[in-house]
């Protein structure tokens, strides 16, 4: 699967460049010295785990330099669907995984209504196995997990200030908690919506700082 994504994300992007408005060989150095715009929000990637589809959701937030670059922070979570069975329980017992990254987004493609973005995520946190027990939260075999998600995605801007797009990726696994027997190496299948924070502030920052 990784081999497909990689194959896939290169064809993609060698179709898509023969039309781009902007040279994708800028230097990262050129972008960071513009203005910074402020940008917030949602996302939500789809995964498989033992042959069942899993969501993880994410709130992200950062700053846009130049309409090309994205730096930023997210919290991820884990959606219901995946099991393991505990012994001294005598059931099966939810799975969850939830952690913060780090982020950039890199547009290599811009064109009208059309937005193509190549986003990585660096993130760090934990898997668990979660009950309630007499109505209290119960944690089991906690532990760290490391994760890298490459990913490419194509966004519609709907209207100057919202914007949907989906993508797919990778998330490879540089740590993984050994306590738990499941695998999270997955492809990924990204679907996100968000308001362009960005257009906003530049439209109205003006009156935001005099106010």
């Amino acid at each position: 699967m990784l081999r497909i994504f990689c194959l896939l994300s290169f064809t993609t992007i060698s179709f898509l460049m023969r039309s781009q408005v902007y040279p994708l060989v800028d230097s990262l150095k050129h972008h960071l010295r513009a203005d910074p715009k402020p940008t917030f929000y949602w996302t939500s990637y789809n995964s498989f785990m033992t042959g069942r589809r899993i969501g993880i959701q994410a709130l992200k937030a950062g700053l846009i330099f130049n309409k090309r670059l994205t730096l930023g922070f997210g919290y991820h979570w884990m959606g219901r669907g995946v099991e393991e069975y505990l012994p001294q329980e005598g059931k099966m017992v939810p799975l969850k995984m939830r952690y913060a990254s780090l982020f950039g987004e890199f547009v290599f493609y811009n064109k009208k209504h059309w937005i193509g973005t190549l986003p990585v995520q660096l993130g760090c946190g934990k898997s668990f196995l979660h009950w309630k027990d007499d109505g209290e939260n119960v944690k089991w075999k906690e532990g760290m997990v490391i994760l890298y998600e490459p990913s490419i995605s194509i966004e519609y801007k709907f209207s100057p200030w919202i914007a949907v797009g989906m993508g797919y990726g990778y998330r490879i696994m540089l740590k993984n908690n050994q306590a738990i027997d499941q695998n999270f190496y997955a492809p990924l299948y990204v679907f996100k919506a968000r308001m362009l924070f960005e257009e906003l502030w530049e439209r109205y920052k003006d009156k935001i700082l005099t106010d």
